[in-house]
């Protein structure tokens, strides 16, 4: 069974919440000066305006270019999702994937289908199994392996699968804690309690605690000791006590823990410091 796991601030995880960049449409580099102000009038949101200016492009008598013909339909598609159509958004991404295979755009589109559906094992598979494009076109919007890897780690964990979750954030931060951003590492600390690994949870909180205050980091510290990791809870507590040496409600813990783990020495010498308070 899970355990129910709350942290301060009291908000979802990082990972719950997570979704793909958005395409941004950059007005640099376009392979077409018909895309110029399609691209404009997309990254200022007038995406009815975009659309018609697509629509009307399309039109004209003209021999397109199989990549110009993709690309004004990346934009459509984009400007449908944007106006909530989504059945045309899908329609009009795959037709872009028609023309030119070798593309991120339409799948990114395609994949913010997916979630917006919140169907999470569909946007896991097609990202997971999806080959990656390789050199580029100049209109295109490439995900990094981080952001491929950090988004299959989010719809894992939408999932509820722990292990693949891990592997994603392995594969995403190859140097461990030291490279993830607080926010991930909040998730790694749940992840370690979700996956029952006592070691991970007291490396994820160690490198989170010097930014909590004193009942954040009580409230994480508990979450370990309460799934009965108290062994791995006592250096921590330790470590943070150690210049909040005033603050009564850590010392208690620590004497606490302390007993716990046959410290006896070390609980009468924070005992000799002062009357502990009895209440919590």
């Amino acid at each position: 069974m899970m355990r129910k796991v709350e942290l301060q601030p009291k908000t979802e995880s990082f990972l719950s919440s997570h979704r793909l960049p958005e395409l941004n449409f950059e007005l640099t580099n376009l392979s077409y000066s018909s895309l110029l102000p399609i691209w404009s009038a997309i990254q200022n949101g007038e995406f009815e305006s975009a659309r018609t200016r697509v629509l009307e492009t399309m039109q004209e008598r003209r021999i397109f270019p199989a990549e110009e013909r993709a690309a004004l339909k990346i934009a459509l598609a984009s400007c449908e999702l944007k106006l909530g159509a989504t059945d045309t958004a899908k329609r009009m991404a795959g037709r872009s994937l028609d023309l030119i295979s070798n593309q991120f755009a339409a799948h990114r589109i395609l994949l913010q289908i997916h979630v917006a559906h919140k169907d999470f094992t569909a946007a896991y598979l097609h990202l997971l199994n999806l080959p990656l494009p390789v050199n580029s076109l100049l209109w295109d919007e490439e995900l990094s392996f981080q952001d491929i890897q950090v988004a299959l780690a989010a719809w894992a964990w939408q999932l509820g699968e722990w292990d693949q979750v891990a592997d994603h954030l392995h594969m995403a931060y190859p140097n461990g804690l030291s490279e993830m951003p607080p926010e991930i590492r909040e998730d790694w600390f749940k992840l370690a309690l979700y996956r029952g690994k006592a070691d991970d949870a007291a490396a994820a909180a160690a490198s989170l605690l010097s930014d909590y205050s004193v009942d954040d980091a009580d409230e994480i510290l508990q979450t370990i000791v309460q799934s009965g990791w108290t062994a791995e809870a006592l250096p921590l507590y330790r470590s943070f006590y150690a210049d909040k040496q005033d603050n009564e409600l850590l010392r208690r813990r620590l004497v606490g823990l302390c007993v716990k783990e046959g410290q006896l020495e070390e609980a009468r010498g924070l005992t000799m410091t002062g009357a502990l308070k009895l209440a919590a």
